[in-house]
């Protein structure tokens, strides 16, 4: 039993993998947390629309080789987000990620798990002082409320999965140099995926623990262009109380992303990011990714 659970949920992180908001790169911060979506200390509320899609998705097993394709041959998504600041120092944002997964033969929309994440400026940047960096702490939580590989019905392609079956709980630090052109960040967060019983049996995912750095420059005021790495580590799954050998995940990814501003109260972006891009990678997903997402300020 032990060993199909740990196949069942290692599908089920994996998948889970690609689902998540992370393709969207760098937000105006140093890129910490998922939430697609920041504001600025003057912007009262705000919009966001992506349209994204996935592709060339291969399964990395437990020792780091690439093994066969899994799961639809390509993902679309379409997400919203709004946020709202309380003031200077804090907003929070609420996103809904809807998808369609692609198969050889057929198509199967659902919407993901939401994401209300919640912000926190301690260290505000000052202008006069180029080398004092925005500090943020992030937390956020992600309650599970798609289709999972746990009540999927299509048990060959996987198309009716859109979640990864988990309520998790985040929180992190986001550091973000950002007052001269030359741009750069660092982020780190911690989650922890909730406990959760299926058919009498007790799944506990473990830790994750990612770690984010970002550059980038300011070409003009309404052009900026950001680059980003992300190290993922899972610490493995727990079964009714036993660890499962060999399940802990690692992911190395990259993003880009280009930023035009046509207006101080729109933005429009593009993002190129890639899953398992470098490095040592294991129990995760090759895939790679393309968003075009437009963020609009509706009320200063």
């Amino acid at each position: 039993m032990l060993k199909l659970a740990a196949k069942t949920v290692a599908a089920s992180l994996i998948l889970g993998c690609t689902l998540l908001p992370k393709a969207f790169g760098c937000a105006s911060c140093g890129s910490g947390g998922d939430d697609p979506l920041i504001l600025y200390p003057n912007e009262r509320d705000k919009t966001f629309l992506a349209l994204g899609r996935t592709s060339g998705f291969r399964n990395v097993n437990a020792s780091g080789g690439l093994a066969t394709a899994g799961g639809p041959n390509e993902r679309e998504n379409l997400t919203l987000a709004y946020g709202h600041s309380f003031s200077l120092r804090s907003f929070a944002t609420i996103t809904v990620p809807t998808f369609r997964n692609v198969g050889a033969e057929d198509a199967v929309s659902g919407v993901g798990d939401p994401l209300i994440a919640t912000r926190y400026t301690i260290l505000m940047p000052d202008i006069t002082e180029p080398l004092i960096p925005q500090v943020q702490l992030i937390a956020s939580f992600k309650p599970s409320q798609a289709r999972s590989v746990h009540n999927s019905k299509d048990s060959k392609e996987l198309l009716d999965i859109f979640g990864t079956g988990f309520s998790d709980a985040r929180a992190g630090i986001d550091i973000w140099f950002g007052q001269t052109a030359q741009k750069f960040g660092l982020a780190q967060t911690i989650t922890q995926p909730l406990t959760r019983t299926y058919d009498g049996v007790q799944y506990r995912p473990g830790l994750t623990a990612r770690s984010t750095a970002t550059t980038g420059y300011q070409w003009t005021s309404a052009v900026k262009t950001l680059i980003g790495v992300n190290r993922e580590q899972n610490l493995g799954l727990t079964v009714d109380g036993v660890h499962i050998g060999s399940s802990e995940q690692l992911n190395h990814s990259i993003f880009v992303t280009q930023d035009y501003y046509p207006s101080v109260s729109q933005l429009i972006r593009f993002t190129i990011s890639k899953q398992a891009a470098f490095g040592a990678n294991k129990n995760t997903a090759q895939s790679s990714t393309f968003t075009l997402a437009f963020q609009r300020t509706i009320r200063s």
